[in-house]
């Protein structure tokens, strides 16, 4: 459990610093925001899945994984109504929220999310 949460804590510090590089551009009040983004526990947890992928992911793939990082349970053991309230959450106050921080584009109706960007340019890869 310990190299999951230290590699969970280091995956949150670089998205605190991707977060920031994007405030810089977009959000030039205060670092607050940043707090008030990832004050929630499934807006951290989608936040974290969606840094990890590389395409566009079905919300009701991104759904299930955050049930699951939510519950610390495998996928496997979401059940369907859990994943349910993870997708109505995600439409309705997690991707709208990200997508006004300009963190990544949302609009309702959407069956799919994009990844959120990697920190690392190509040529550090």
């Amino acid at each position: 459990m310990g190299d999951t949460s230290d590699r969970e804590e280091g995956r949150l510090m670089e998205l605190l610093r991707f977060l920031e590089a994007v405030g810089a551009e977009s959000l030039t009040s205060t670092e607050d925001w940043v707090f008030e983004l990832l004050k929630d526990e499934q807006r951290r947890y989608l936040v974290l899945y969606l840094s990890e992928q590389e395409t566009p992911t079905p919300i009701s793939r991104v759904a299930a994984d955050v049930a699951s990082r939510c519950n610390d349970t495998p996928v496997s053991n979401v059940t369907p109504s859990e994943q349910e309230r993870v997708r109505v959450r995600l439409e309705q106050e997690h991707l709208p929220r990200l997508g006004d921080y300009g963190i990544i584009s949302w609009s309702y109706g959407e069956d799919v999310v994009d990844p959120i960007p990697s920190l690392l340019s190509s040529d550090e890869e």
